[in-house]
């Protein structure tokens, strides 16, 4: 599973990359502790920003490809989208690498009815993020993330978003 999710990452960064320009290594700053002291070599200019998004990703989507506006950030209750969209890179790491202890920090308790502290997230982790969960994660499209007045979410709805105060959250999973 780890392997699949691995592979859609890097397919999805190296079509976002120009092919005939040498490597160039970029810092990824917002990475967990255990992942920070790597970097990603990149075909092409650096068009991450330090991030490990593109340009492209970062940009705020104005009309989805089947051509439906989005609701606003503001609706979804999203003040600061940039950072958001670094949280969902964050995320996907720590989800690839299933980092149960750093998730259990981005969840807004109660989760459901069952999980109310972090250590019920940690006990229910693998029930919690199963294959369809993980991969729905793995193939978030950052310039096309859908939200309402719930918040945002993942492309086929198993994981909500939110913001709670100046942090970001996963508000439900739905699996």
């Amino acid at each position: 599973m780890k392997k699949y999710i691995l592979s859609i990452v890097i397919l999805s960064f190296l079509f976002a990359c120009n092919e005939t320009s040498p490597p160039v290594e970029t810092q990824l700053p917002i990475l967990p502790d255990s992942i920070k002291k790597d970097t990603v070599k990149t075909a092409g200019q650096d068009k991450s920003m330090g991030t490990g998004l593109t340009l492209e990703e970062m940009t705020d989507d104005s009309v989805f490809i089947d051509g439906s506006v989005p609701t606003g950030w503001d609706v979804a209750g999203i003040t600061d989208v940039k950072s958001f969209k670094l949280f969902l890179k964050r995320l996907q790491i720590l989800v690839f690498n299933d980092d149960k202890e750093k998730l259990a920090q981005l969840i807004k308790y109660p989760l459901g009815k069952s999980i109310k502290t972090e250590k019920d997230f940690i006990n229910n982790y693998n029930k919690l993020f199963s294959k369809d969960v993980k991969l729905s994660i793995a193939k978030i499209n950052f310039s096309q993330v859908f939200r309402n007045s719930k918040g945002a979410m993942s492309e086929d709805g198993r994981v909500w978003f939110g913001q709670d105060g100046e942090k970001f959250k996963i508000i439900a999973i739905n699996n």
